[in-house]
């Protein structure tokens, strides 16, 4: 959720928040007629906008004037100083935080303790350590755990509300489907290092026999799916009974299409393999190269994501059906659970969503609040000329 990557600024914030001693009497920030939020909940939003920006900036610590120097945010491509980034950021937070509080309300949603019981475990032992200077900013207990953690957790059951099964904006298994295809291919590969290591423990290069034996294997593994019409899991099953292995040691998952954190090599592969082939892949030369079996699952095969998140069965594992094998080859699997590809998928929707609808219920501001908290308040004395 943004919602939630606007929070990971906040560690940079812990790191090198500077006291700062306030007074007046702000008792809100943002309202409407059904919703009021803290005065600290905006200066919190003001302080995440101000170390996001902050983090932008190649060496902060050389400049003249922080809040001066421009960063481009890479939502938007937008180029800003780092105060307006700032005062943007806190101002565009708080009017979602208004907008998920509104529908929350209005549609009678619940938090249940799961929603909420690992988050404030965690965040008790941030404000234990943030406390003093929380307070002197003027950010209270109760608005530091709102923002830390009952804001977030309501804004998930608003986007679930929304574009979960049944909502207003609800996404088809088809447009997931569909959106999954567009974006990722499957993968799947295991793989042999050329260097073995002995009792203690020193890297020693497997033998030319034995780097013989392993191309041949590799070779015959591609060959059992490509030409044998054998699937993967009996590669891997011939794999572990060649190796004596006692478990699958497949790496699996799904990989973005226009980046990847795979081995060069195996995206190569996948790229030019048709889906359910494989390919033996030598990567690297001599005792530093690495064997792998790589292989493209059939997408509609490994369609995973549709499940209940309640639904067990995604979790599964399945023995091989040879009789007299004892070790458990794992299914292939998207890596994607429904809620997790419909949040990456509807996320931006979502945080227009949450714009258009803080517009139209009439938001007011309270100058006694924005008017006198400004990022200035985070800047350290030694930052300054």
């Amino acid at each position: 959720m943004e919602n939630l990557k606007k929070l990971t600024a906040f560690s940079l914030a812990v790191a090198m928040l500077a006291a700062f001693s306030g007074c007046g009497d702000q008792t809100w920030s943002y309202r409407t007629k059904d919703v009021s939020l803290s005065a600290g909940t905006y200066i919190f939003n003001l302080m995440n906008g101000y170390y996001e920006a902050y983090g932008m900036v190649d060496t902060p610590d050389e400049v003249d004037d922080i809040l001066k120097e421009e960063v481009t945010d890479s939502d938007d491509d937008v180029t800003k100083t780092v105060e307006q980034f700032a005062l943007d950021s806190a101002d565009e937070d708080t009017l979602k935080m208004v907008a998920v509080e509104d529908i929350f309300k209005k549609n009678n949603l619940k938090l249940d303790t799961d929603d909420t019981a690992l988050s404030e475990m965690y965040v008790g032992q941030v404000w234990s350590t943030m406390k003093q200077t929380c307070e002197e900013y003027g950010i209270s207990e109760e608005s530091f755990n709102y923002c830390y953690v009952e804001a977030p957790a309501k804004s998930e059951k608003v986007f679930e509300f929304l574009y979960g099964k049944g909502g207003s904006e609800a996404v088809s298994d088809d447009a997931l489907i569909e959106y999954y295809k567009d974006k990722y291919t499957g993968y799947a590969y295991f793989s042999l290092s050329m260097t073995d290591h002995d009792d203690e423990g020193n890297a020693v290069s497997k033998s030319d026999n034995e780097i013989k034996k392993a191309e041949e294997n590799f070779k015959a593994y591609a060959d059992m799916i490509n030409n044998d019409k054998k699937n993967y899991k009996d590669a891997v099953l011939k794999y572990t009974e060649d190796y004596s292995l006692s478990s699958d040691p497949t790496y699996s998952g799904s990989y973005n299409k226009e980046e990847s954190n795979l081995a060069e090599d195996v995206t190569a592969s996948l790229d030019n393999l048709g889906e359910g082939q494989a390919e033996f892949v030598k990567s690297g030369e001599g005792e530093d190269a690495i064997y792998y079996l790589v292989y493209k699952p059939v997408t509609d095969d490994i369609i995973d994501f549709l499940a209940d998140e309640d639904d067990d069965s995604a979790d599964t594992v399945e023995t091989t059906d040879t009789a007299s094998a004892e070790t458990e080859i794992y299914d292939l699997k998207t890596g994607y659970s429904r809620s997790s590809l419909l949040e990456e998928m509807k996320s931006d929707d979502f945080a227009d969503y949450l714009k258009n609808y803080a517009s139209g219920i009439g938001v007011e501001k309270n100058p006694a609040v924005v008017d006198k908290f400004k990022p200035k308040l985070f800047v350290k004395d030694d930052d300054e000329d």
